[in-house]
């Protein structure tokens, strides 16, 4: 309940400053007069150059050159950004090095939920009706509290729109199998009301691993659709409202066993439903102050149902014990107030933070029998602002919070920002990071007769320290412009948390989840764009450094193992006849880690774990017809046909969860794709 007040207290206050109205009164729109405007970590929305955060934006135009339909697709091509296929739960991503529990995925600063294998789907976050993509790079855990300890990642939804009424679809359509559609449909009800409402469908086929039933990549079907109601009211602000849901069917059939007598197979079928609503406030006001607020809940759901089918009886029986339900539910609220003086030299930001959790399922509960658990987390945060001149930031931020599970850590960060000459900027900054244990890793139980799998209540936060710093140099001169950046960063990572073994039964392992490991990363960024008329070339290198846990205690393992990432990007556009041309590359480096193995004789010895690297690289001609209502994308994806790649070494190097020797899955292969979309607006 006092929570609540303040929440509804820091509204008020912030309503009644605002007593000067900014024109226009449409802020979104305001906002698209802006050429690269962020919002991720801000004090309030401002151009990418003067941040403090360093900031990476895809933006609609590179999504459609792509053909990226998800998150997945989008970012495989991003330097630094590394995509692991698991063909059950789908695909996960790791950021400098950090793996993806890490990482915290929003959209519109709403938190996505539904970890599988403490991982989010990527291929789940369909792209339609988002407008950019904002990464940043490094924790941002005062901002955004847990799992933003390796970075954040913010998806932009379109809000707004410049005609009265607006409609559009896209259809999509690959050689590898997949057929999509989508279509929106946008109207300006009042000056002050404009409602939006969208959905489609993608269909994958599946693709065989020459087999006579079962598919390497299995087959999928996904349903989407959202509606938002955004209202504009006095002194620029305004209130949306949305609505999103997600359902997916993914269907895992076996080989058949016995095909000589009584054939039959052992079929599994996973079923997401995603479902979210939210409400959000935004206002400008007085040119002065900015105050932003949402109030959201999501909810997530997984369901496997494993089904024996007799083929001459054509019975589909439900096999006992082998069906699971997994569901979490999230109610967010959060509201920030920051200050915009443009004349002075301090500026502040204070807010408010309030999440609870809640899990259930066959496998999760505080003890065996009860299949619920929550957890809430309740935070004050803020940061303070210091420009002694026009040429240097120095900012510094604060993170307070209670949970009801664990001890929460005190969170502080520290950024600079200087320009010691127009084209040159400096960033540094140190933050710590932090995670707290997840429902399952502290309340899962998985104990049958080839199973003991337990969490553990005791578990503390994984806390990291974080250290960036980059220098960037940007200079336009006539119709060329070029900039190049240099950056580099740090984390250590302790009190991670993973599964260990800690006991044995009868031949059966215990498994449990601690806080053991300490896992460290550091590395380089060196991205170069260069333009010139209508060519514009990208080229990025990364070098980064993982650190080997065993080399605490033995000596012929080196502190870190790097692998160097690097990808490029040209495009050539011709203007008059709306055409444009792009080809992307990406080029991932081996992985070694090392592990501790058996000898014959007993002893233990140390072994190492190798995946194999590999370069995917797409290409595409885009085209607009008829006033740009009409766009053409035709190209191809993955162009080398890289399928597998090459692992060898035993599964401990990545932990109970990881794969063994052998082949490990990276696409579905060489996929030529062709996309028709169309947008028609009218009215003022």
């Amino acid at each position: 309940m006092r929570f609540w007040t303040l929440l509804i207290l820091l509204n008020f206050f912030a309503l009644q400053v605002c007593t000067q109205p900014l024109a226009p009164a449409d802020s979104v729109t305001w906002e698209l007069l802006l050429k690269d405007v962020v919002v991720t970590a801000q004090y309030a929305p401002t151009d990418s150059k003067n941040a403090v955060h360093p900031i990476r934006t895809i933006r609609q135009e590179t999504i459609q050159q792509r053909g990226a339909n998800n998150l997945e697709e989008l970012l495989n091509q991003e330097l630094n950004v590394r995509i692991q296929q698991d063909l059950i739960l789908g695909s996960a991503l790791s950021l400098q090095g950090v793996s993806g529990q890490n990482v915290k995925i929003m959209i519109d600063g709403v938190p996505v939920i539904g970890r599988m294998g403490d991982n989010v789907d990527l291929s789940q976050i369909n792209l339609h009706q988002i407008e950019r993509v904002e990464l940043v790079e490094g924790p941002l855990s005062v901002q955004y509290g847990t799992n933003a300890l390796g970075g954040v990642i913010n998806l932009i939804s379109k809000k707004s729109q410049l005609k009265k009424f607006e409609t559009g679809a896209t259809l999509q359509a690959e050689s590898a199998g997949w057929k999509n559609w989508a279509a929106n449909l946008g109207a300006r009800l009042h000056p002050k009301i404009l409602w939006q409402i969208s959905g489609g469908q993608n269909n994958f086929e599946g693709l065989s691993a020459d087999s006579t039933r079962a598919m390497l990549w299995n087959p999928k079907a996904q349903k989407f659709t959202e509606t938002s109601l955004r209202f504009n009211w006095a002194q620029d602000h305004s209130l949306r409202y949305t609505l999103n849901w997600f359902e997916e069917q993914v269907d895992d059939v076996g080989e058949v066993r016995r095909p000589q007598f009584k054939p039959y197979a052992f079929d599994d079928f996973y079923n997401t439903r995603r479902w979210s609503q939210s409400l959000q406030h935004e206002g400008i006001c007085g040119k002065q102050w900015y105050v932003q607020s949402s109030l959201g809940y999501n909810f997530f759901e997984r369901t496997k149902t494993s089904r024996r089918l007799d083929f001459e009886t054509n019975e589909n029986q439900l096999i006992n014990g082998q069906q699971d339900t997994v569901a979490y539910s999230a109610l967010t609220a959060r509201s920030v107030f920051a200050s915009r003086f443009l004349e002075s030299r301090f500026n502040f930001q204070a807010g408010i933070d309030f999440n609870h959790e809640t899990a259930r399922g066959t496998r999760i509960g505080e003890s065996a029998g009860r299949n619920f658990v929550e957890m809430g987390d309740y935070a004050l945060f803020g940061s303070l602002q210091f420009e002694p001149d026009k040429k240097l930031i120095l900012q510094t931020g604060l993170r307070i919070s209670r949970n009801t599970r664990y001890a929460s850590p005190l969170v502080p960060s520290f950024n600079l920002k200087w320009k010691p000459a127009e084209a040159f900027t400096i960033r540094a900054s140190y933050a710590r990071g932090f995670r707290s244990p997840s429902l399952k890793e502290l309340y899962f139980y998985f104990v049958d007769v080839n199973h003991f799998i337990v969490g553990n209540s005791a578990l503390k936060s994984e806390n990291a320290n974080n250290f960036q710093t980059s220098v960037t140099f940007e200079k336009t001169f006539g119709q060329q412009s070029f900039d190049i950046c240099l950056s580099g960063f740090y984390n250590d990572i302790f009190d991670k948390i993973d599964l260990y073994t800690f006991g044995e039964d009868n031949g059966k392992l215990q498994y449990a989840y601690f806080n053991r490991d300490h896992f460290k990363t550091t590395g380089l960024n060196l991205r170069a764009g260069y333009t010139f008329k209508n060519w514009n070339l990208k080229l990025g290198l990364a070098p980064t450094g993982r650190y080997n846990f065993l080399s605490e205690s033995q000596t012929t393992v080196r502190p870190f193992t790097f692998s160097t990432e690097s990808n490029g990007e040209i495009s050539w556009s011709w203007p008059a006849k709306n055409l444009s041309v792009n080809c992307f590359v990406r080029h991932n480096d081996r992985l070694l880690r090392f592990y501790l193995d058996t000898a014959d004789d007993g002893s233990e010895q140390v072994a190492e774990r190798l995946e194999e690297g590999f370069t995917i690289a797409d290409a595409s001609i885009s085209k607009f017809f008829w006033k740009k209502r009409i766009q053409l994308v035709g190209g191809v994806k993955n162009l080398f046909d890289v399928r597998n790649i090459g692992a060898s070494g035993n599964d401990a190097a990545v932990g109970p969860h990881g794969g063994g020797s052998g082949e490990m899955p990276v696409s579905i292969g060489r996929s030529y794709f062709l996309r028709l979309g169309w947008k028609f607006g009218f009215g003022d």
